[in-house]
């Protein structure tokens, strides 16, 4: 019976291996496609975007097999986890303290830290700056109508860090939409800090936001564009195991010199999305 289970695991990674491969280079979503811009490359840097949250531990299992099936395919170099509770989340515990199945960095929040960045070196000799920001202490402030100093404090940091960035590509991290909501809901001042933090973003080069509580379907916000990480909190709602497998996943980010690729991977392994951003200035590169 021992036999049998060792292989029946075997088998199972190895097709998780094999649908991932064949979804991202023969799907209608493909690595492959010629849609995909200049197609990966040697030099390119791969990474990993993934939300936190509960999830059922047979589901945070074979999400973080096929997280490594697809880091190893594609030779991740680190993981972003987009939670709110930072280091404390369920997902990056797991593979840290148990399984260690995901053997790369995780760069997350930190509680209490504010906005702050990781700098990150590319192969092609270019870098990539990935801004955290502590956006849910910053959205409930909003969300009470009042701005005060904390509030005004947290802005001006955010100033000061995205200043200090010099990277080629700039995208900030944040668990909750910040600007996608208040802009058409909320009291008047949050409206007000809603604006006042697009216009930091765009005033000092982002390129992306990444959200986990929702965005504006992908939209382009002015000079950045907004992308939502597959969340497991948003669709706990669902009764429908196969439902949950197509909303619960991750994203893999390929990144160039003038582009950057991003690919929402469900927890099936089906490439379901593929959204390019475009360096500006060196689009014929």
């Amino acid at each position: 019976m021992k036999k049998s289970s060792w292989g029946c695991t075997i088998f199972i990674q190895l097709s998780l291996c094999l649908i991932v491969y064949v979804s991202l280079h023969f799907g209608h979503q493909s690595l492959s496609s010629s849609n995909d811009g200049d197609n990966a490359g040697a030099l390119d840097l791969h990474f990993i975007s993934v939300s936190g949250g509960f999830r059922p531990l047979h589901r945070q299992t074979r999400l973080l097999r096929l997280m490594e099936r697809v880091a190893e395919t594609y030779k991740a170099k680190f993981v972003v986890s987009t939670s709110e509770h930072g280091e404390e989340d369920l997902l990056l515990l797991n593979d840290t303290r148990v399984s260690s199945t995901l053997k790369l960095p995780w760069y997350t929040t930190k509680k209490g830290s504010g906005s702050f960045r990781e700098h990150i070196e590319m192969p092609f000799g270019g870098s990539l700056d990935v801004v955290f920001v502590d956006t849910g202490s910053l959205q409930k402030q909003m969300m009470s109508g009042s701005l005060n100093g904390s509030m005004i404090s947290q802005l001006k940091e955010l100033t000061k860090v995205l200043k200090a960035a010099d990277g080629d590509w700039r995208i900030v991290i944040g668990s909750d939409p910040l600007f996608a909501y208040t802009l058409s809901n909320g009291p008047e001042e949050a409206k007000g800090v809603a604006r006042t933090f697009q216009q930091i973003t765009i005033k000092y080069g982002v390129n992306m936001y990444i959200s986990e509580k929702g965005c504006t379907n992908g939209a382009n916000e002015d000079s950045f564009t907004c992308i939502m990480v597959p969340n497991a909190s948003e669709n706990r709602g669902l009764t429908n195991d196969s439902k949950r497998e197509m909303e619960d996943g991750f994203l893999l980010h390929r990144v160039s010199f003038s582009e950057f690729v991003t690919y929402t991977i469900n927890l099936s392994g089906q490439v379901i999305d593929t959204r390019i951003v475009k360096q500006k200035g060196k689009e014929s590169i």
